[in-house]
Parts: C-alpha cells; sequence; structure tokens
C-alpha cells in the first residue's frame, strides 16, 4: 500500500508548489516510484514539475464522447476497451514519477465522470508506486478519491 499525501485547501494559498517541492524532495531521497496525481480541473501541477501534458482524463471523456457520437470507435472494440485503451494512455510517464492529470470538468462543477475515472485509474495504479501525491482543487469535498493523509492549508 502506498503513502499518499494529498494537498487540499482555500485556493491560492499554495497547494500546487507544495505538492511540487514534496514531489522534489521525494524523487530525490529516492523514495519512489511517485505518483503524481493533478487532481484539479485547472491543472498546472505540470508545469510546476517542467513536464508536458497531451492529454488529460477530462478530454479524452470529451473525445470519447465524440467518438461515440460520430461513430469513430474503432471496428472491432468495444466502448469500453476503446475507453480503456484511451485512459490508460494519459498515465505520463517521467523518469522519477508518473503523472494522471484530471483536467476540465463535465460543465460548471460536475466532476462525476472524470472523478470515477481518475479513482479507478488511482487504484489500478497504486500498488506500482511507494507513494502517491495528489494536487487537489480548492476545498475538501473531492478528496474522497483514495485513502491518503491530508495536508490541508
Amino acid at each position: 500500500m502506498p503513502h499518499t499525501i494529498a494537498v487540499a485547501g482555500k485556493g491560492g494559498v499554495g497547494k500546487t508548489t507544495t505538492c511540487g517541492m514534496l514531489i522534489d524532495y521525494l524523487c530525490k531521497k529516492r523514495r519512489g516510484p511517485v505518483l503524481v496525481v493533478d487532481a484539479d480541473a485547472n491543472s498546472n501541477l505540470n508545469e510546476v514539475l517542467g513536464v508536458e501534458v497531451e492529454t488529460s482524463l477530462g478530454a479524452i471523456r470529451e473525445e470519447m464522447a465524440n467518438a461515440e457520437l460520430k461513430g469513430t470507435i474503432p471496428k472491432g472494440m468495444t466502448k469500453a476497451d476503446y475507453a480503456e485503451f484511451k485512459f490508460n494512455s494519459a498515465l505520463i510517464e517521467q523518469d522519477d514519477f508518473d503523472m494522471l492529470v484530471m483536467g476540465r470538468t463535465q460543465g460548471k462543477g460536475c466532476y462525476c465522470y472524470v472523478n470515477g475515472v481518475l479513482k479507478t485509474l488511482v487504484d489500478k495504479y497504486a500498488k506500482n508506486y511507494r507513494c502517491i501525491v495528489m494536487d487537489n482543487v480548492a476545498g475538501l469535498e473531492l478528496v474522497a478519491r483514495v485513502s491518503l493523509l491530508f495536508v490541508v492549508f
């Protein structure tokens, strides 16, 4: 079971910066591998870590909805298989850590589907990591994604 640190609190208090410093410390002390989770709709932890994000879970959710409407899901794949393939492709692999980015929501304040996907992926990948560091949105209402240690500002 990995050690999980979720950083939550009011907006503008340094949650993302704190996560970046924690991740840097864990990597330098070889406490990894570390799974980094940017669970904020306004994702920018990647910028703190110097990582380019090609896609987020929210963007994939939009892509999946469009593919279903347009009928562009690849032949021979079920919607569920295609979704699993796409969501697994969202894992960004670095030398000392890997990263998942939640990204935008399904409309104003609706985190339901993307939150579920994020929880499923974190649960799936958790056994491969010694530590998980999660940067959350302002507030505590969404940190029930995994069992964790809270750092609240």
